[in-house]
C-alpha cells in the first residue's frame, strides 16, 4: 500500500519535476553560457593600439635616402627624397676610387704593398683642409697608405695617385665600366677625386662635366661595397691621427658604426654616407646630399638618425 501510494503521489508531482528540471537546466546553461561568452565579447571590444606615427622629417638637403638593409638581404626604403635625381658627389666619389683599386690587387697593378711615387701632377691636387693628406711631390707610399688618405683624410693627391698607376684616363674609364656593371643608371665619373672642374658651375640638367650619381645608385654601390669589398668602410671608422671637421665621427649614435664617407665642394655642398647596424642585426645606409654647408651635413644627418630611431 504504502509503495502504491508512493507511485501515485510521484506520477502527480512527475510534471512539476520535469517543469523545475528544464527550468534549471536551461537556466544553468545560460549562466555558463554568459561566463564563457563574456571575455570573448569585451575581447572584441578591445583595440590593439597603433603604433605611433612617426613627425614628418624636413632636411636641407637636395637629396636624401635611408635604407634598411635586413640579415636576410632584403632592403625597406625608411626615408626618400629626390632619390632618383643626379647630382655632384663631391669626395663620395672616392668610395669608387677604392673599389677600382681592390677589385685589381690581383693583377698586381694595386697591390696593397706596392710603393707608389707621388708625382707633381698628383701633388698638385686641390689641398684637403687638414695638412694631413696634402702630399709632396716624389714622397713614396704604399697602396694600402694612399687608399686610407684617400678615404679617411679625403686626400685629392692620394685619389689621383691610385688613377695614375694605370693611367688616370684609363682609371676613370674603369670607374665608368663599374658603374654600368653595377646597374648605376645615373651615376658618371670625369675624375678619381670627385673635385670640381675648373671654371664650371653646375646647372640642373647639364651634368656631364661633374662626377654626379643619385642617393639611389650610392645605396646600391654601397651594398655592393658591402658584401664585396668591407674594408672600405673598415678604413673609414679608424682612430684617426687627427679627426676631421664635421665627419662621421661628430655623429652621436648608439648602434654599432659601421662606417661612412664625407664630400664637400661649392657645387656639391655637404654630401655625407653613413652606414651603422642595430642590435638585431640589420644595416642602415643613409645618405644626404647637397647640404648648404659642409657643417650642415651633420646636422642633418643627425636628425636623419635621430628619427629612425624614435
Amino acid at each position: 500500500m504504502r509503495f502504491k501510494a508512493f507511485l501515485i503521489a510521484f506520477l502527480i508531482s512527475l510534471p512539476f519535476w520535469l517543469f523545475a528540471l528544464n527550468y534549471f537546466q536551461e537556466n544553468l546553461e545560460n549562466y555558463f553560457y554568459a561566463q564563457i561568452s563574456q571575455p570573448l565579447e569585451n575581447m572584441a571590444e578591445v583595440k590593439i593600439p597603433e603604433k605611433p606615427q612617426k613627425p614628418e622629417l624636413s632636411l636641407q638637403v637636395r637629396s636624401a635616402i635611408s635604407v634598411k638593409v635586413y640579415e636576410r638581404g632584403n632592403q625597406k626604403i625608411l626615408f626618400k627624397e629626390n632619390i632618383d635625381k643626379p647630382l655632384p658627389i663631391a669626395s663620395l666619389t672616392k668610395l669608387m676610387t677604392a673599389l677600382i683599386v681592390l677589385e685589381n690587387t690581383l693583377n698586381d697593378d694595386f697591390n696593397l704593398s706596392n710603393v707608389v711615387t707621388i708625382s707633381k701632377e698628383a701633388a698638385g691636387q686641390e689641398d684637403v683642409p687638414t695638412n694631413y693628406g696634402n702630399l709632396k711631390k716624389g714622397k713614396r707610399l704604399r697602396v694600402e697608405e694612399l687608399l686610407d688618405l684617400a678615404l679617411f683624410y679625403s686626400s685629392n693627391d692620394a685619389a689621383f695617385a691610385l688613377a695614375e698607376v694605370i693611367g688616370v684616363e684609363n682609371f676613370v674609364e674603369r670607374m665608368n665600366q663599374m658603374a654600368e656593371i653595377l646597374g648605376l643608371e645615373n651615376t658618371h665619373f670625369v675624375n678619381p677625386h670627385g673635385l670640381d672642374p675648373d671654371e664650371l658651375r653646375y646647372t640642373p640638367g647639364v651634368i656631364n662635366y661633374f662626377n654626379h650619381s643619385s642617393a639611389k645608385d650610392l645605396v646600391k654601390l654601397s651594398r655592393y661595397i658591402l658584401k664585396e669589398y668591407p674594408l672600405i668602410f673598415e678604413i673609414s671608422r679608424k682612430e684617426p691621427f687627427y679627426l676631421i671637421k664635421d665627419g662621421i665621427f661628430n655623429l652621436f649614435l648608439t648602434q654599432e658604426v659601421l662606417g661612412g664617407k664625407t664630400g664637400y665642394t661649392d657645387e656639391a655642398g655637404g654630401c655625407i654616407l653613413f652606414l651603422f647596424r642595430n642590435e638585431r642585426g640589420s644595416i642602415f645606409i643613409n645618405l644626404i646630399l647637397g647640404t648648404p654647408s659642409a657643417s650642415a651635413r651633420i646636422t642633418e644627418m643627425q636628425k636623419l638618425i635621430d628619427w629612425i630611431n624614435q
